[in-house]
């Protein structure tokens, strides 16, 4: 039976593959966002086989297409930096299988976004595998609620598939992915819908329907790194509408809407421990992560009495950062500027911890060097800038950019992942479509300003 069962889904990749190549480019896109790998008879594991087919069919399908080549935009920069990190990381012999399908999977999805994109001319394909992964992820959050009860997360396709979890020797799960990843993506689905709906891009209204979710699904990752990123580009995203009367009623409506939402979740969330009939030391630990141990950190800054056990990961990621910046002043001149190669602080363990420095920017400094992080600095603000200048309204695909940024800054290596640059080739994409969209209907209307003037000057002749 599973033969059979195996043999009709190959059958039907095989025909989606030729006739429907972009329903494969939504799945892979969707299992790289969402972090679903599992091998397949053989050994091969099926992103890599996805990845490399949809490439492959990719290139074949390229001589009708007619728009610039990958490499002639500015998506080249991406392959260059992973290029400049291969080689980085060979200089300390830390290359390792794992690191090398990593960086070809990256190389292949960048390539493979920056084509489908253009291949619709919009965001579609990376929007609707942005949407199922993140349910995906809730979905994975619900069952870790409703029937492991505990952290870390245990996902449904493993379950599905008879995958085994790794336990330790107390018989608890191993924490392969941590929780916050899954706040992370239902965050930038959020951030994402929600700039879509401030700017009327979505005519279904499907983003009242899914932001309650997402939004639910990051509370239950009880992400901070997410939160403060929703925070910093909800309050963005509407302040641009306080800008003008004509809008500032929207953003009144906006912000009532919000509150309203925000407290929809925390009900539903609270109705969990209900429903769920989750552990009382559960739900105690979630709400210190998202309440008890925020305001005790705050209020140790601001000079307050505070709740001294309720400093907990918040006041730790402090001190990583302050050591993981401290490491890095400490190494050699050329190290400092093109950096110890990919992981090479963990291998080092220049945290003393054996843990990465939970701060993106300074793990990408210390593992690129200055030479690395100039490189990734100046093509984000490139990506960005060009995105402002052809585009009426700041893009949902610049406010996810900017979503993870802003996630990173108590996180780690989210910066340089497949998905971070899925969205950065499809600014670049984006950008150049609509800069050739403004010139074409800016030699239509020439004409038309033209000949008034044409018609005047015979008359006066």
């Amino acid at each position: 039976m599973a033969f059979i069962l195996i043999g009709i889904a190959a059958c039907a990749f095989l025909w989606a593959l030729i006739f429907k190549p972009e329903i494969i480019a939504v799945i892979f896109f969707t299992i790289t966002i969402a972090d679903i790998n599992f091998e397949l008879p053989g050994g091969m594991n099926i992103r890599a086989v996805m990845g490399i087919c949809l490439f492959m069919r990719t290139v074949i399908g390229q001589k009708d297409d007619k728009f610039p080549s990958f490499i002639s935009s500015n998506g080249i920069y991406i392959v260059l930096f992973l290029i400049y990190t291969v080689f980085v990381t060979m200089a300390y012999d830390l290359v390792d299988m794992p690191f090398i399908k990593t960086i070809a999977l990256t190389i292949i999805s960048t390539y493979c976004g920056y084509y489908y994109y253009y291949k619709k001319e919009n965001y579609t394909y990376l929007k609707f595998s942005l949407i199922l992964s993140a349910l995906i992820c809730f979905s994975d959050l619900i069952y870790t609620y409703a029937v492991v009860g505990k952290f870390p997360v245990q996902r449904i396709y493993m379950q599905l598939l008879h995958m085994t979890s790794e336990v330790d020797e107390k018989g608890d799960f191993i924490e392969v992915i941590n929780h916050g990843f899954y706040g992370l993506i239902c965050g930038l689905t959020f951030v994402f819908l929600l700039n879509e709906f401030i700017y009327k891009r979505d005519k279904n209204k499907i983003s009242l329907i899914l932001m309650p979710i997402m939004f639910l699904g990051v509370l239950m990752s009880t992400s901070r790194s997410t939160l403060l990123g929703i925070i910093g580009i909800a309050i963005y995203l509407i302040g641009t509408q306080l800008r003008s009367k004509e809008t500032s009623k929207k953003a009144a409506r906006l912000i009532t809407m919000g509150v309203s939402l925000v407290f929809l979740s925390l009900f539903l969330f609270t109705s969990l421990q209900v429903y769920f009939n989750l552990s009382s030391t559960f739900i105690d630990a979630i709400a210190g992560r998202l309440v008890d141990e925020p305001i005790a950190v705050f209020k140790k800054h601001m000079g307050f009495n505070y709740n001294a056990q309720a400093l907990d990961a918040l006041e730790w990621r402090g001190e990583a950062s302050s050591n993981a910046f401290e490491a890095f002043l400490s190494l050699k001149p050329v190290e400092q500027y093109f950096g110890i190669g990919f992981w090479g602080f963990v291998t080092r363990d220049l945290g003393r911890n054996n843990l990465p420095p939970h701060n993106g920017m300074l793990m990408l400094l210390i593992e690129s060097g200055i030479t690395g992080l100039v490189m990734y600095v100046l093509l984000i603000i490139s990506v960005i800038r060009k995105s402002f200048m052809t585009h009426p309204n700041i893009s949902p695909l610049i406010t996810g950019l900017i979503f993870i940024i802003i996630y990173c800054i108590g996180q780690n290596a989210e910066l340089t992942t497949s998905t971070t640059f899925l969205f950065v080739v499809s600014i670049i994409a984006e950008s150049q479509i609509n800069a050739r969209r403004t010139a074409e209907a800016e030699a239509e209307a020439e004409p038309i300003a033209i000949q008034p003037a044409l018609k005047l000057r015979g008359e006066h002749a």
